[in-house]
């Protein structure tokens, strides 16, 4: 699976960190230079095509669970959904740039081209708009009426600052995730008609035997804190892998037949 440096909840000064998942430059929102700017309409998701992982928060277990597997990334235990198989395919982006109907989008996709902005420990953050988003499509959102917010911004704040909450929640899941030790290396194989066993990749899980071995007194402060849920969301969504498969399997199909 692709790697996720960060989920992006924040962005510092690029000269300290790169930028996130989907932002080459990042930029405070502002009416004197984003005044004649317009992103992708709601519904276009042409951005989000070429990526097989995407960060997502706790509080989006309960969903994402239904339709994706979910793992984590990275040294930070970065909670993400896998979306592909192959480095930059997305299954459930058509060529048409539409999310499959049904399909659970992530906060993280949904709130693109927005992002906050700071440095780690400020007390106040920033909202700002990816500068290479601007989009010439008839139905593109406007950002500004003369020097007034649009319902899009306001829209987008709102999102951004329920998306950064979230996202400092997961950041203290996944550290104790790492604390404890709970997270494994698995790989990921399958079975072709033919018997043969093929290693898509590796990907890492919560092991179930080290998680019924917590001590009492932490199972009972994560069951307080509201992490015992995602630990069996994340659980239950591995079972999505075969899901994933076959839908890989299906857009070969319709490739191949389209050749």
């Amino acid at each position: 699976m692709s790697d996720t440096s960060t989920n992006g909840g924040t962005q510092a000064p690029q000269d300290e960190q790169l930028p996130p998942l989907f932002y080459e430059r990042p930029a405070p929102l502002s009416p004197d230079v984003h005044k004649g700017m317009k992103i992708r309409p709601e519904a276009d998701f042409t951005f989000a095509q070429k990526t097989n992982a995407i960060p997502v928060t706790v509080p989006e277990f309960v969903i994402a669970a239904r339709h994706f597997p979910i793992i984590f990334v990275g040294d930070e235990l970065v909670p993400t959904v896998a979306v592909g198989l192959r480095p930059e395919d997305n299954l459930f982006v058509n060529v048409k740039g539409e999310w499959d109907q049904g399909v659970y989008i992530p906060a993280y996709i949904r709130r693109h081209p927005f992002i906050l902005l700071g440095a780690p420990g400020d007390e106040r953050l920033r909202l700002g708009i990816e500068e290479t988003a601007r989009s010439t499509k008839a139905n593109g959102r406007k950002l500004f009426e003369g020097d007034t917010e649009t319902e899009t911004v306001k829209q987008a704040l709102a999102m951004c600052e329920q998306f950064h909450g979230a996202f400092l929640f997961t950041a203290d899941f996944s550290k104790a995730l790492a604390d404890t030790k709970l997270t494994e290396s698995r790989n990921l194989e399958i079975s072709g008609p033919n018997g043969e066993v093929q290693n898509i990749g590796t990907f890492v899980a919560v092991n179930e035997e080290k998680f019924k071995e917590l001590p009492d007194e932490t199972f009972l402060e994560w069951r307080k804190k509201g992490w015992l849920h995602a630990i069996y969301f994340h659980l239950q969504s591995l079972n999505n892998w075969e899901f994933l498969l076959a839908r890989a399997s299906n857009r070969m199909a319709v490739a191949s037949q389209i050749a």
